[in-house]
């Protein structure tokens, strides 16, 4: 009997733990597309592999956003293909969640013009129009073409 409440209480707690983040920044959030609008304070929690974007209101989380290899928003998770399909109604290519919430320049650096503590691209096709800054760790980012807004500005 032992035994078995010792495996038993090994496969429970194994599940359960989870590797914290190695840094977590407090941010005021606005992301606007054709299915939410939420703006208010939360955190972005980061390491080598992961990201999670919290959002609150009323001390209750109302957006949580998880990407590894996959992206999971609240329950539901999928490819960052079709994350990115779905979020930004645009195909945009697999690492392209990761490097805007990385603020890092977006398809290889295309229309890239260096800023004082950043930079900003603003880059057009037939399928999106992105005007993209990044500048002291704040971030902008709007497509025209499909009307999506993400903005952060780090709370000091």
């Amino acid at each position: 009997m032992y035994k078995f409440f010792l495996v038993a209480l090994i496969f429970f707690t194994a599940c359960s733990y989870r590797v914290p983040y190695t840094s977590s920044i407090p941010y005021y959030i606005v992301i606007k597309n054709s299915q939410i609008a939420v703006a208010d304070t939360g955190f972005i929690k980061k390491d080598d592999t992961r990201l999670n974007i919290q959002l609150f209101s009323a001390s209750a989380p109302i957006f949580d956003l998880h990407v590894e290899e996959n992206v999971c928003l609240g329950y539901s998770c999928m490819s960052k293909e079709s994350f990115n399909k779905k979020f930004f109604r645009v195909k945009h290519y697999k690492e392209f969640i990761d490097e805007l919430f990385n603020l890092k320049p977006i398809y290889d650096k295309k229309n890239l013009k260096k800023l004082n503590n950043g930079f900003e691209q603003h880059i057009v096709t037939d399928s999106y129009d992105i005007t993209y800054k990044i500048q002291n760790r704040n971030l902008y980012f709007k497509d025209r073409k499909n009307r999506v807004l993400i903005k952060l500005k780090e709370l000091k």
